[in-house]
């Protein structure tokens, strides 16, 4: 077979994560990178599906989304749910029908960005017919970042926390504010900067439905050295985790965490629940700590998700947000107390990233699929 002469040109999206899973500049490929999911723009779960019309391009390679319509080959990634339906809801007939398009042959390639992702995916499709065929198709390939020759940080004269997260509630940030609070009454000298639009909904699928409760807890960004930042670029959210000493994420529920990623490149522990893919990107106590979370047993994610209509849930999430606020707070002033174990947890964050979501090795991996998925 002859290799291919010129470069295949790929069809993906522009959205925020395909920086990290699908365009890390693969040698033998041109990106042609435009909105995958239009849909999304008239039906706020229309993310889930991909009408693309055949064009000028030899291979797609998606995120999350099926692709429709279009008679090329493709590549797909996915963060937990696949094949994805609107919302996440479970609906057997349309899983079933896409089902049928990632096993076809046009389906070259199925990517868990994580062992959470692979554990999510064989639970959903446990008694689907055509498991084992979708399993020779699967493969993992973490998200991938560039990580600079910096030096291992150490701590100054006060200890700099960052929370970055649109989805206030839902990302633990209620438990941010009260590990800032503790320590400040602990005369720890503590700044706590959140960047957060504050989104919050009564009806979505993780977060306290009660606004009393929201508009409590969000009083605490009124707390003396807590900064709050509403929105920030890209650029902007990197240089705070560059000063930053640690970066909080007490999520309840994230998927893979790309803002983890990105402060361990920064040489920024990260101190987060240990859920979802999260212990995949920390090790505890040597990159950051893992804050202990209350998983259910078959994929590793909260047991409370989906269940806001369950007359218990309220309590559910202050007993979670309570007990996160108590494990950041305890390892927050061991980080304190210990400049030394500060320094080695940063050190452990810039080795993390090289060693797990170093860029060059990640493109490889990409590479070598998108070979295979075009036949060179």
């Amino acid at each position: 077979m002859t290799r291919r002469s010129r470069p295949l040109r790929v069809r993906t999206g522009r959205a925020y994560p395909f920086d990290f899973v699908v365009d890390l500049g693969q040698r033998n490929a041109e990106f042609v990178r435009r909105p995958l999911t239009p849909l999304k723009r008239v039906w706020a779960a229309g993310d889930a599906l991909a009408p693309i019309v055949d064009f000028d391009y030899d291979l797609i390679h998606s995120v999350n989304a099926v692709p429709l319509l279009a008679r090329r080959p493709y590549v797909i990634t996915f963060e937990d749910y696949l094949p994805r339906v609107p919302e996440d809801r479970y609906n057997r007939r349309l899983e079933a029908w896409l089902r049928t398009k990632l096993v076809s042959d046009q389906c070259r390639g199925i990517v868990a960005m994580s062992e959470y992702a692979l554990r999510q995916f064989r639970w959903q499709n446990r008694d689907a017919p055509e498991l084992s065929k979708l399993e020779r198709k699967l493969r993992l390939v973490y998200p991938g970042i560039e990580v600079e020759d910096l030096p291992p940080k150490q701590l100054g004269q006060t200890i700099k926390v960052l929370f970055v997260g649109a989805a206030f509630m839902a990302k633990g940030g209620p438990a941010v504010l009260r590990a800032h609070r503790a320590l400040r009454q602990a005369n720890v000298p503590v700044v706590t900067t959140v960047v957060s639009e504050l989104q919050w909904s009564p009806d979505h699928y993780v977060g306290p439905a009660s606004r009393q409760y929201v508009e409590r807890e969000l009083e605490l960004l009124e707390t003396e050295g807590v900064v709050h930042l509403r929105r920030l670029p890209n650029a902007g959210v990197r240089r705070l985790m560059r000063e930053a000493d640690v970066l909080a994420v007490p999520t309840l529920t994230d998927t893979f965490g790309y803002v983890a990623l990105e402060a361990l490149a920064q040489g920024t522990p990260v101190l987060a629940s240990s859920t979802c893919a999260q212990p995949e990107i920390i090790d505890d106590g040597e990159s950051g700590f893992l804050l202990p979370f209350e998983n259910e047993a078959q994929v590793g994610k909260w047991t409370w998700l989906y269940r806001t209509a369950d007359p218990a849930y309220l309590e559910a999430y202050e007993t979670a947000i309570a007990c996160l606020a108590d494990a950041l707070t305890g390892r927050l002033m061991c980080v304190w107390e210990d400049p030394a174990l500060y320094t080695n947890l940063s050190h452990g964050a810039l080795a993390k990233a090289r060693s797990r979501f170093d860029r060059v090795r990640i493109r490889e991996q990409l590479e070598g699929l998108y070979s295979e998925a075009a036949g060179a």
